[in-house]
């Protein structure tokens, strides 16, 4: 590995941005959390000529020559200073001028931005001073993760800043850790895949509505807080992340974790027995398994929630009804109540509203160990909740849990991962057409199989999705509610209008519809290995009483064929490959 210190302009930095060389590996690295004030101040002291703290980077290149400058350290300070560059926030009042910095000129025109073009910008000499700025870097050309890894848990595993969680997660390489990072993620709304732009992180970072940040996330729509199972402030130092390692641990040694700092830490500490035993369970209940029962058990829970009730704080003020605290520990013991019922006894729920009315004032019935949870205290708890609950769930089938339901939650992530990666997904707002007459789009029947033909084009280590009953354009959406008297719910960019008003045009039930699409596919000229595959995928969604067809593209080990031809995706478009050369440049991702 060599190391290579150097100064590096901020002019230069921004170059790479926007040639999209700057990569975050969300492997180990924390959200973007820094606030406006944060950011202001670093901007404050380069304009000032105070050195800043190093920025590290591990440099590779790929198989066509290009480099990129993966971040080690820096990120927040990286992203407040483009922030800047492209007149995100002000210094003063005063916004940078972007017509002292070209590339950020063409970036504007492009669309990558919205710049500020008023009169209060800063002089050209305070702007060319700003871009001179000489930004400490070192990078390292290092070819191996792990020493990577172990790199950025060397710098931050000590850092003061950190969190508990934060310290333990930080360059630990492990299936566990993994886990514990991949599930957060899903439950708070920002997955995506391990390598991202760092202009992307954005729109995948968690910010407040209560200040000006211009994160694509709120902190108060996340699951956790708006439940108030976590404050704002325990969302920022990873807190949900102990949760989601708490519930792991307890189903891996299929007992209730006596959970404390110290035994927590444990877990991640590659020489103790306990990490030895939790890395042995994973392997036997396999992480795909593991990830699909708590990620699908928590679905569960949110659609229960939410289909009774909308407001924040919902299941706060059912669980301590007097009390404004948040409620962490008591849904510990409402989660595992639930994931009992739902995965050990495959059962449902049946009246929601019951349900939650039976969780009524839990946290005085229950024993709650602040700092040292004690086994057989945790156990009674559970017990306890699940008596209350049992109930409301019944035995159904297909069950809530890996349909309908419990897939909620990865509906959503997809819908906000499309913007960013985008050729993975497709969203149509149903067959019949949004005219007077509503007449059915059999031509859709043909866009649809050539889209699933592309997705399948995009790599052997690609899946992908095709949602009906998501309108993505807002004059759909209109049209919509004017012909079918619903009420839209709208996720980032999207809408999501359902399939039933469809279903009720025509005359048939959901489950028929269904049949539809599957008779179709079934039928088509897809190469047969992808026709079995995506019939085996394909799900009704069952978002807050509105039912979404969930067709997914498994990732394929060759090129696939529509008869004789073959597409593949270009941003979201769908386009079909002309020429033999171009074909044989497809069959060679495989």
């Amino acid at each position: 590995m060599g190391v290579i210190p150097s100064g590096i302009s901020i002019q230069e930095i921004y170059r790479r941005y926007r040639e999209n060389q700057i990569i975050v590996n969300r492997r180990y690295q924390r959200k973007l959390v820094w606030t406006e004030n944060e950011k202001v101040c670093l901007i404050d002291s380069i304009l000032k000529g105070y050195p800043i703290p190093l920025i590290l980077f591990a440099e590779s290149t790929d198989d066509s020559g290009k480099q990129y400058y993966e971040i080690l350290d820096g990120m927040q300070r990286l992203n407040a200073i483009m922030g800047f560059l492209e007149n995100e926030f002000s210094l003063d009042g005063k916004y940078f001028d972007i017509n002292q910095l070209a590339r950020a000129k063409q970036a504007e025109k492009e669309k990558m931005f919205t710049a500020y073009h008023g009169l209060d910008i800063l002089e050209p000499k305070i702007c060319a001073n700003f871009l001179d700025y000489q930004l400490a870097v070192t990078s390292y050309k290092a070819t191996d993760p792990k020493t990577v890894f172990e790199i950025f848990g060397r710098i931050n595993s000590s850092g003061r800043q950190l969190s508990s969680q934060e310290q333990r997660q930080a360059g630990v390489l492990c299936g566990f850790a993994d886990l514990v990072r991949s599930i957060a993620s899903e439950i708070r709304g920002d997955s995506t895949n391990e390598s991202v732009i760092l202009s992307d992180m954005p729109q995948i970072s968690i910010g407040s509505s209560r200040v000006n940040e211009r994160y694509g996330l709120k902190a108060e729509n996340t699951f956790w807080v708006k439940q108030g199972i976590l404050a704002i402030q325990d969302l920022r130092k990873s807190d949900d992340e102990e949760v989601v390692a708490d519930i792991l641990i307890s189903i891996l040694l299929r007992e209730p974790f006596a959970r404390s700092k110290e035994s927590l830490d444990k877990v991640y500490n590659v020489a103790s027995d306990l990490y030895e035993k939790i890395e042995v369970a994973l392997i036997h209940y396999t992480p795909e398994k593991l990830m699909s029962d708590v990620q699908n058990t928590f679905s569960v829970i949110k659609n229960c929630i939410e289909s009774v009730s909308d407001d924040p704080n919902y299941l706060r003020n059912i669980v301590t009804p007097t009390a404004r605290m948040p409620i962490k520990n008591a849904f510990y013991t409402i989660f595992m109540a639930f994931y009992e019922l739902l995965v050990k006894e495959d059962l449902s729920p049946c009246d929601n509203d019951k349900l939650l009315k039976s969780l009524f004032n839990l946290q005085s019935r229950i024993k709650v160990d602040t700092h040292y949870a004690t086994t057989e205290n945790r156990k009674n708890n559970i017990a306890l909740t699940k008596g209350l609950m049992q109930q409301s769930f019944v035995k159904k089938e297909p069950s809530a849990l890996s349909h309908g339901s419990g897939l909620s939650i990865d509906f959503e992530n997809s819908i906000r991962r499309s913007k960013i990666e985008t050729p993975r997904y497709e969203f149509k707002q149903g067959f019949l057409r949004l005219s007077n007459d509503r007449s059915y789009d059999k031509q859709l029947e043909g866009q649809i199989l050539k889209t699933i033909c592309a997705i399948a084009n995009i790599g052997p280590q690609t899946e992908g999705y095709i949602y009906l009953g998501v309108a993505d354009k807002a004059a759909d959406t209109d049209r919509i509610q004017e012909l079918d008297k619903i009420i839209p719910i709208k996720i980032s960019t999207h809408s999501v209008v359902g399939i039933d008003r469809e279903a009720k045009v025509l005359g048939i039930s959901i489950e028929d519809y269904c049949r539809r699409i599957v008779g179709f596919i079934k039928t088509s000229k897809l190469s047969e290995a992808l026709i079995s595959s995506v019939l085996t995928n394909i799900d009704i969604v069952d978002y807050h009483s509105l039912s979404v067809i969930r067709i997914k593209i498994p990732a394929q080990s060759e090129i696939s064929y529509l008869g004789d031809e073959v597409y593949e995706r270009q941003y979201n478009n769908t386009i079909k490959v002309e020429s033999a050369k171009a074909i044989m440049s497809t069959a060679k991702r495989f």
